[in-house]
């Protein structure tokens, strides 16, 4: 068991915001085009500092992670996971979640892919603990099963129609032994639910990446996190990324502690809708009354 830290080296005052590290070669059209019409992922490679890494990862190793998943099992969102290692509401953990949710080039990428005002869906950490086992293969919401009619052919979609972009900023090294991400490379093309686990893992690939790398993944690409086999831990971030009119997956306003600009806007929380567009009366019967004679069209 990962034993709890009472105390942390980092705090918000040293977080430097705009302190951002460009990859070596980075190009964003061939980013977005391997995203798209490629294999479905890229990685993009020291874009953090070992020093935002330290920050993000001693706060999440923090807070208590446990391998009893019988209470992640609850919701039917949860099921696909094996184990407890989420790890929710990071942006009330500290300010340097922010700063990672807000990399300029997370953005750029994201805001060309799913419009200029995409909002941030959801942003937990996934840790997998020695002796964990993976998860089910899967796509990412909003591409739930139970989200989408079962017909057959029914997401017979574009590549570039993506509804989700899935961003991990790897706190610890992602290798095969530690249980690094999994997915089937060009399945996004035509999405599917990995309905058939074997067929899944006859035709995946295993990631591979250090620590402060991010990679970038399409929502609808059949993937799932692998089973851990060594006494370390593996740990990342998971950005999930929608267009504006997707609702978000996680309610990321509610206990925020992030004040940031770029936080409001990666949020929504200028977008102007849902708007009222009347005032209710003091009673039922006024306001019914005020339809009165009213004609509509």
């Amino acid at each position: 068991m990962l034993k709890k830290r009472t105390s942390v080296t980092y705090f918000d005052e040293d977080v430097v915001m705009d302190e951002y590290i460009t990859p070596d070669n980075y190009d964003l059209n061939q980013v977005c085009e391997k995203i798209t019409q490629g294999e479905g992922w890229v990685v993009l490679k020291g874009m953090f500092s070992e020093r935002d890494v330290e920050m993000a990862y001693e706060r999440i190793v923090s807070h208590k992670i446990t391998t009893d998943a019988s209470s992640n099992f609850m919701k039917p969102d949860d099921k696909h996971n094996n184990y407890g290692g989420l790890t929710w509401g990071l942006l009330s953990r500290g300010r340097i979640f922010a700063k990672m949710a807000a990399h300029p080039i997370i953005l750029k990428v994201s805001r060309t892919l799913l419009g200029n005002q995409c909002r941030l869906s959801s942003f937990a950490a996934n840790t997998v603990l020695p002796g964990m086992l993976g998860q089910k293969p899967h796509l990412d919401y909003p591409y739930y099963r139970h989200l989408w009619p079962e017909k057959e052919g029914c997401m017979n979609l574009p590549p570039s129609h993506l509804l989700a972009l899935q961003v991990v900023t790897l706190l610890t090294d992602f290798n095969p032994e530690n249980g690094s991400t999994a997915i089937v490379p060009g399945s996004h093309i035509n999405p599917k639910h990995p309905e058939n686990p074997d067929e899944f893992f006859k035709h995946s690939i295993q990631l591979t990446a250090k620590a402060g790398d991010v990679i970038m993944f399409a929502g609808p690409i059949q993937h799932c996190a692998m089973g851990n086999t060594t006494k370390g831990i593996r740990c990342g971030i998971l950005q999930h990324m929608v267009p504006l009119y997707v609702t978000p997956f996680e309610d990321l306003v509610s206990g925020r502690e992030a004040e940031e600009e770029v936080i409001t806007q990666l949020l929504a929380l200028d977008h102007p809708h849902p708007m009222l567009k009347y005032k209710r009366k003091n009673s039922r019967r006024d306001s019914t009354a005020s339809y009165a004679g009213q004609k509509f069209g």
